[in-house]
């Protein structure tokens, strides 16, 4: 029978890991048996030396490439990003921390440390309400039918898996769930689900992740409204640059004006 391969990549990370440690230990040993401890001793400071160098050699490289970086627009990240600055700045002071409650056949289990939290509201058809006149509006209450069932109200909960020192440098997560799908916002809120999906870069309670209103919908429309944002700031730099007003633009004009000089022809030819 074959041997069995590793089938995830966290099991080839820790075949790798071990493979490390294993031949580590192999040259600490040969130095302890050729060299004595002075030979083990200058051996660990020669690999702690040459770790430093390396490390200094790739934040030089990595400062370099962001510096060289062509910057990109990633809306749905910016959509993100602003969710977490406005839940850090509007967090309730008695929340603490986030649990899933499970079912009968899984147990409830600590997700992380409650670090902000906001509300949301959007259209589940952004199109469809957005046509509807105040008549359209009120011919729908007549017939019985509420329009806020076009909007879908959104809690989100901003977290971090590990305490301090260690969510030091853990990045922020958002769970976006529905105001029945956890328990008061008080102390320990607990989530009404088994475990979350990822998508999006945000995470969701699993029961709703085939919800495409709720989900693709609501995160297309933001990105669309980005987008719609974005045009703009580059619509006003644009115009700036058309009539003058933009600073830097008009530097580099009087530059060029300044680098150029007129020739016995009548035109201008440019110093080199």
């Amino acid at each position: 029978m074959a041997d069995a391969q590793p089938e995830t990549r966290s099991d080839k990370s820790r075949i790798i890991l071990v493979g490390v440690i294993l031949i580590f230990v192999v040259l600490v040993i040969y130095q302890l048996f050729t060299a004595g401890f002075n030979g083990v001793q200058s051996f660990i400071w020669s690999i702690v030396k040459w770790a430093l160098v390396l490390t200094a050699i790739g934040l030089v490289v990595w400062v370099v490439m962001k510096l060289l970086q062509k910057p990109k627009i990633d809306l749905v990240e910016a959509d993100r990003q602003n969710i977490i600055d406005a839940g850090m700045l509007s967090k309730p002071p008695m929340m603490k921390d986030l649990y899933f409650t499970g079912d009968k056949e899984h147990g409830e289990f600590r997700v992380g440390q409650i670090i902000g939290y906001c509300q949301l509201q959007r259209y589940k058809d952004l199109n469809k309400i957005s046509s509807l006149s105040t008549e359209d509006l009120s011919e729908l209450r007549k017939q019985g039918i509420d329009p806020a069932q076009y909007v879908i109200k959104e809690d989100c909960f901003i977290f971090k898996r590990f305490g301090f020192p260690m969510n030091l440098f853990e990045q922020p997560k958002v769970l976006r769930t529905l105001e029945d799908e956890h328990s008061q916002l008080v102390g320990d809120v607990k989530v009404y689900a088994v475990s979350m999906i990822k998508k999006y870069s945000y995470y969701w309670p699993n029961r709703g992740h085939l919800d495409i209103a709720r989900i693709d919908h609501a995160v297309i429309k933001e990105a669309w409204r980005g987008q719609i944002h974005e045009f703009l700031k580059d619509m006003v730099a644009i115009s700036q640059r058309s009539v003058g007003l933009d600073a830097e633009h008009r530097k580099e004009l009087e530059n060029r004006k300044l680098l150029k000089i007129p020739s016995p022809l009548g035109e201008q030819e440019s110093r080199h």
